[in-house]
């Protein structure tokens, strides 16, 4: 093997022929991690991550390229001494999707003191190769090898292997976010779409009711401890999922079926609840699917995964169970002209007003989470007051957050130039919300002291985007290349460390 050939291997620079050990196969993912963003914001939140861990960074000729300076040890010279420096490389996969590829790169120094060389001579001679920067150079190593060219060959012989562990933190900090909820008066309003009337848009329970009436399945497990009268149910989600409407709609369904009188809480704006309640009503035939939709809430420019194509069938699921006589229904519990604590403060009012009123009706509740956080304060925020906070005093209120497998959800999100932008997403869960996919859904209470409410997990698998309802499903959403089977071009086989 020529060792120039090993200047184009993502995991290694050197100019000898060095090597490190081949890492265990089983320590690396079968597939490479494609975002679901624009390669510019992927790579500004990768050097946003290492500048939080006090990296500096070099500059390069390739803007798909990243470089931090090598890190300074403790003691340095003659001693047997190693530096670090993180490379990372970028790919566009497409105009929203990219890969990021996190490099730690490794490099020793030798001291030996009975060379004849001085010292100092020494010390210099490291310094030099420390701070100096062959990436904005070109190194005439193959005349033919533009990529040879590109990346250059790092004086003294690295090694370098993929930080899983950094490129984990990477894909946490960008798909772990709630999704941004677009209200009236916080964006400016652009043409609607047309609305999709195909055929196969329309939902189809209507057609044979008892069908669609039948048992809940599959059951949730752990929920039938919970249910009692008064049961105040608050479930936390990521927007823009088929899953959390189903697995809800499950819950519903399987209250219902108690004898207990239940509401159903979306984060619809209240304007629709007339709307709602018309429909609640009807047979559900494509002419009542229309009327449902005619307002603005379904037909904004910019949906942020709340009025989905899963949350109308959870509504239609709804009319079906009333069809079939059970005690359920629908509250708008939303407010499209306020924001922040104002906005979370007119939410839990619903619902304490509600219980005052009904105390025995148990309030299953929709939100995305970070209303449903049970503390004061976020990231963007400090003196936030979540929903959750406020309602902490009904007497019998549990807190559920969505526990899901990694996938792929419809969400909104402000890009680098803080324009907001909607659309498929990747969804990867934190580690205390993280399940592994394929069980049934579950409910798995978590320990709390005795003066708090309950707070818990609730299992809703493998997450898969829902697109806005008015869209129809004539627009798919694109297939997830951490799953499927590689398609050429789009999803890429992890390469081994040499």
């Amino acid at each position: 093997m020529h060792c120039r050939w090993l200047v184009v291997a993502w995991t290694l620079l050197s100019v000898g022929c060095a090597h490190s050990k081949r890492a265990p196969e089983a320590e690396l993912p079968k597939y490479e991690h494609v975002f679901q963003k624009p390669l510019t914001e992927a790579l500004a939140a990768t050097r946003e991550l290492l500048e939080a861990r006090g990296y500096t960074f070099e500059d390069t000729e390739d803007p798909n390229q990243l470089v931090t300076t090598w890190s300074e040890p403790d003691r340095a010279g003659t001693l047997n001494t190693t530096y670090t420096r993180y490379l990372v490389t970028g790919i566009q996969v497409a105009p929203r999707q990219s890969v990021v590829r996190i490099f730690r790169m490794t490099q020793q120094t030798t001291g030996n003191d009975v060379e004849w060389r001085k010292l100092w001579w020494k010390v210099a001679t490291e310094r030099w190769e420390q701070t100096s920067n062959p990436f904005v150079k070109e190194v005439d190593l193959d005349q033919d090898d533009t990529m040879t060219k590109r990346l250059s060959m790092l004086r003294g012989a690295q090694h370098g292997a993929r930080d899983l562990d950094l490129e984990q933190a990477l894909t946490l900090r960008l798909e772990s976010a709630p999704s941004v909820e677009v209200l009236a008066g916080n964006v400016a309003e652009e043409k609607r779409p047309d609305p999709v009337r195909a055929p196969e848009f329309y939902l189809e329970r209507w057609k044979d009711e008892a069908v669609a009436a039948g048992p809940c399945t599959p059951p949730v497990r752990g929920l039938a401890e919970l249910l009692h009268p008064g049961l105040t149910l608050l479930i936390g989600e990521q927007l823009g999922s088929n899953e959390v409407p189903d697995v809800v709609g499950h819950v519903v369904c399987q209250a219902a079926r108690t004898g207990l009188a239940v509401v159903l809480g979306l984060s619809l704006p209240e304007t629709e609840q007339a709307r709602v309640d018309t429909y609640l009503s009807s047979p559900g035939a494509p002419a009542d699917q229309d009327a449902l939709l005619e307002g603005r809430f379904w037909t904004r420019a910019y949906q942020d995964g709340r009025s989905s194509r899963a949350v109308m069938d959870l509504i239609d699921r709804v009319r079906a169970l009333r069809a079939a006589g059970l005690r359920v229904t629908v509250v708008a519990y939303d407010t499209d002209v306020l924001n922040g604590s104002e906005r979370d403060a007119a939410q839990a009012q619903v619902w304490t007003k509600r219980r005052a009123a009904k105390p025995d009706e148990v309030q299953v509740v929709l939100a995305g989470n970070t209303h449903t956080q049970m503390k004061k304060g976020t990231q963007w925020d400090p003196s936030f007051t979540p929903m959750a906070h406020l309602m902490k005093d009904h007497r019998s209120l549990v807190v559920l957050e969505m526990s899901y497998a990694q996938g792929l959800r419809w969400g909104c999100d402000l890009d680098r130039d803080s324009k907001l932008a909607c659309g498929i997403v990747g969804a990867t869960p934190a580690p205390k919300v993280a399940a592994l996919p394929g069980q049934s859904p579950h409910i798995l209470l978590q320990p709390t002291s005795a003066n708090e409410s309950l707070q818990g997990l609730l299992y809703v698998g493998r997450l898969t985007a829902s697109l806005p309802a008015i869209l129809g499903p004539r627009v798919e959403p694109p297939k997830d290349p951490r799953q499927a089977p590689r398609p050429p071009g789009r999803d890429r086989p992890l390469p081994g460390i040499f």
